[in-house]
C-alpha cells in the first residue's frame, strides 16, 4: 500500500540566497538541516573543495558578505538534502511529523538512501521509501513514494 508520495523542488540560487546573508550562514543552515552524520560528511565534502574549509571553521572566520564565495557543489549538495527530506517530509504528513535530523540521506551506487532515525520509536514501522532525484541546470527536484501502513 502506497503510504504517501511527496515531492519537493527548489531552484539552487535560493539556497545561495540564504547562504550568502552573513558568513556564519553556510554554518547556521547546515547545522540546521543536516543530521549528525550528514554534517561529518559535508566537513569532508568541504575539505575536499577548492576552498578548503569546513562548517567549524566558518564560525572562525571574519569573512565579510561580499567576500563569502560560495562554490555550487556545496549549494548542489545541500540543495538535494533539503528536496529530498522535504519531500519525505511531504510523503509522511499528516501520519508522522518529522523534523530535518530526523532524515539521513547516504548515497550508494549513485541513488539516494533515506534513513529515518528513531523510526521505531515514532511509530514508522515496516515502511519501504523509493526515492529519485534530478538535476536540470539550476532546478533540483526529488521525489520520495512511501509504502507501508500506519500503525
Amino acid at each position: 500500500m502506497i503510504l504517501g508520495i511527496g515531492i519537493d523542488i527548489i531552484h539552487l540560487s535560493r539556497i545561495q540566497t540564504l547562504l550568502l546573508r552573513k558568513p556564519t550562514s553556510l554554518l547556521h543552515f547546515s547545522k540546521r538541516i543536516l543530521s549528525d552524520g550528514e554534517l561529518k560528511e559535508f566537513n569532508i565534502f568541504l575539505s575536499n573543495q577548492k576552498n578548503n574549509f569546513s562548517v567549524n571553521g566558518l564560525a572562525q572566520n571574519n569573512l565579510k558578505q561580499d567576500k563569502v564565495i560560495i562554490d555550487n557543489n556545496i549549494i548542489r549538495f545541500l540543495a538535494v538534502r533539503w528536496t529530498l527530506k522535504e519531500a519525505t517530509y511531504k510523503a509522511l504528513f499528516p501520519h508522522y511529523h518529522l523534523i530535518w535530523k530526523d532524515i539521513s540521506i547516504n548515497k550508494i551506487e549513485g541513488k539516494p538512501q533515506l534513513i529515518i532515525h528513531n523510526a521505531k520509536q515514532k511509530g514508522i514501522n515496516n515502511i519501504k521509501i523509493h526515492s529519485s532525484v534530478s538535476h536540470d541546470k539550476e532546478y533540483i527536484i526529488s521525489q520520495v513514494l512511501i509504502e507501508g501502513t500506519i500503525d
